[in-house]
């Protein structure tokens, strides 16, 4: 069997958990985000994926999360069913952070990805990272893919990537690339000795899973405040909204190299 990306990531985040009791508690397929709470002994925490509106289908109905089923709800043929499994990652990492007394590093994507920017280089950002994007543009040459139509602009569609990944020194992939599985021919593709980044709320799986599997670079967010979290993402919020409400601990994790 072909090793999956997202079936790596819950695998390797159930190893860490082991035999600690995590119960689902609630969850819910929002308009913007889908989210899951855990009751664990340390506390509730809430894990919060993107909902990948684009690949919606007449599939399965009130699925409610198992933790013991974690490696086939994130490879599951419905694109919701995926989206709750990646929350239920995001908030078993969050637990195991608290767990473990890791410290992340509190910092911003904008800035951090200035480190990277060398001179003539070319950097590719696959998804919705506009902001991120704009920050290296006269630092490198910079492209951008993306799957909805809706959300391209000055963007490629994302089957151009072929054609742009293999060159670029720096590659930023949004966490939605986990959700909708397109993240395995995206590293496929990426040119050896690129830096490689994971951004956004729903690549908050627990940093060292990630690093493991090649992520040099993690961008994501913790959720502070759940219950005004599941709130307004019931009522359609986004992220700018939660991140505007101070809702989020914004965190910059990096691989050590050995």
């Amino acid at each position: 069997m072909v090793n999956n990306f997202s079936r790596q990531v819950a695998e390797g985040v159930l190893k860490l958990l082991g035999n600690d009791d995590v119960r689902v508690l609630d969850q819910c397929n929002c308009l913007n985000y889908t989210y899951v709470l855990i009751g664990t002994r340390l506390g509730k925490f809430l894990g919060i994926a993107y909902t990948p509106l684009e690949d919606l289908r007449a599939g399965e109905v009130g699925v409610v999360p198992r933790v013991e089923e974690l490696p086939e709800l994130v490879v599951n043929l419905d694109s919701l069913v995926r989206a709750l499994g990646i929350a239920l990652v995001n908030a078993i990492s969050h637990y195991l952070v608290v767990r473990e007394r890791l410290r992340l590093i509190q910092g911003d994507l904008k800035r951090e990805i200035l480190k990277y920017a060398r001179p003539l280089c070319t950097a590719c950002f696959v998804g919705s990272i506009t902001p991120v994007a704009e920050t290296l543009r006269g630092q490198c040459t910079v492209y951008q893919l993306e799957r909805r139509s809706d959300l391209r602009h000055d963007s490629y569609p994302d089957v151009d990537a072929p054609f742009i990944i293999p060159r670029c020194d720096v590659l930023v992939i949004t966490g939605s690339a986990i959700i909708n599985n397109t993240i395995n021919q995206l590293l496929a593709m990426k040119k050896e000795g690129a830096t490689t980044v994971l951004s956004g709320p729903s690549a908050a799986a627990y940093p060292t899973v990630l690093h493991e599997l090649g992520i040099d670079v993690i961008g994501s967010s913790l959720v502070k405040e759940s219950h005004s979290v599941i709130e307004l993402l019931k009522v359609g919020a986004g992220y700018r909204l939660l991140d505007r409400k101070g809702l989020l601990f914004k965190y910059i994790s990096t691989r050590s190299v050995q």
